[in-house]
């Protein structure tokens, strides 16, 4: 049905009955599939990011922390595994099966056993066990995803309805009758055929042919607060989540990145650090840092400290001010100074020296 048929001509009544408008250029994607997508991504890649800064994962295995696209019973890797509990807000329990090299999900005797072995000391020989059922931050980019999916279905409509032709002519419902009506739907087929193959086409003076042109303000407007917002609850800057870094003159970025490494830090010290050590019986892992602009200004405050004579700052408030400097703890002391290695004589030559 066209709008020819919806909208009477002169002398006749609304043809077009129903109560609503049919819903134009339907999303493909369902709210639900979207916004769980959309959070899962997120989490998958935080913990990425992450992963790439921690140091310690030995070599052997680096491959169970990625997806797999070979077919086998295990596809998923460690950050999936993670990042669905996360978006889901359950509980998982992960076991490493060195004879295999897979991580896979307890069954359920394994579970009873992880479970109760968690209650007795925090912690289990035979796998790790993670509860992300008070994870508060989820429900927040749940909603904040759904507004997201609101503003892309409204683009949609935008830019799809931005792709036809509006053919307006002056009077036409009030000077064509019912009984002309098929020679003015005729006249507006053929102006609509020629137009699309790029032929001229001939109408009244005060007669427009149109397109919409799409107005993004309000979305782009949308889509900014949506990443503030979600910056906030992830504790990681906008520029993070829209992968835009900040433009302007001066702006090198290096506040973008000291937040960015703020934010990550955390979600290695409350979930990928204890994750790891646990279920891959790690000694230790540490944080890597990406801000080389501060070691380079850090080595600078250690030439000048060492310039500087005991008699104004004592060695060891050298000691703590370095200490605080490269985040290391205040009791920690340098590595102690080697002696050099005495050069052999060099041996006597004929003249006797």
């Amino acid at each position: 049905m066209g709008l020819l048929d919806i909208i009477s001509f002169k002398g006749t009544s609304p043809a077009y009955s129903n109560e609503h408008l049919p819903d134009i250029f339907q999303f493909l994607t369902a709210e639900k599939d979207f916004v769980y997508t959309d959070v899962l991504t997120i989490y998958q890649r935080i913990l990425t990011d992450v992963i790439e800064r921690t140091q310690g994962i030995s070599k052997e295995i680096e491959p169970l922390l990625w997806d797999s696209c070979l077919k086998s019973e295990v596809n998923e890797g460690l950050i999936t595994m993670v990042s669905k509990a996360m978006v889901d807000k359950s509980e998982l329990c992960l076991v490493y099966d060195k004879a295999l090299k897979v991580v896979i999900h307890a069954d359920d005797t394994q579970k009873r056993q992880i479970e109760a072995d968690y209650k007795k000391s925090g912690k289990s020989d035979f796998g790790v066990f993670v509860s992300f059922t008070s994870y508060k931050t989820t429900d927040m980019m749940r909603i904040y995803s759904a507004l997201e999916y609101c503003s892309i279905v409204s683009l949609n409509k935008t830019m799809n309805v931005s792709k036809a032709i509006q053919i307006k002519i002056e009077g036409l419902r009030g000077s064509v009758s019912l009984t002309d009506s098929s020679s003015a739907k005729a006249q507006a087929f053929q102006i609509a055929d020629a137009l699309s193959k790029g032929k001229d086409v001939y109408g009244d003076a005060k007669d427009s042919i149109e397109t919409t042109i799409p107005d993004i303000t309000a979305t782009q407007t949308t889509m900014d607060f949506i990443a503030q917002k979600q910056s906030f609850y992830l504790g990681l800057p906008a520029a993070y989540i829209t992968g835009l870094a900040r433009s302007g003159l001066g702006d090198t970025g290096e506040g973008d990145a000291k937040a960015i490494e703020r934010g990550l830090k955390h979600y290695f010290a409350s979930i990928i650090s204890p994750i790891v050590t646990s279920l891959f019986k790690l000694n230790e892992v540490t944080f890597k840092t990406d801000d080389y602009k501060a070691v380079a200004s850090n080595l600078e405050v250690l030439k000048t400290f060492d310039l500087v004579s005991e008699e104004f700052i004592s060695k060891e408030n050298k000691t703590k001010l370095v200490n605080q400097v490269f985040n290391l703890d205040q009791d920690a002391k340098g590595d102690e100074v080697t002696e050099p290695t005495p050069l052999p004589p060099l041996p006597k030559n004929d003249i006797g020296f």
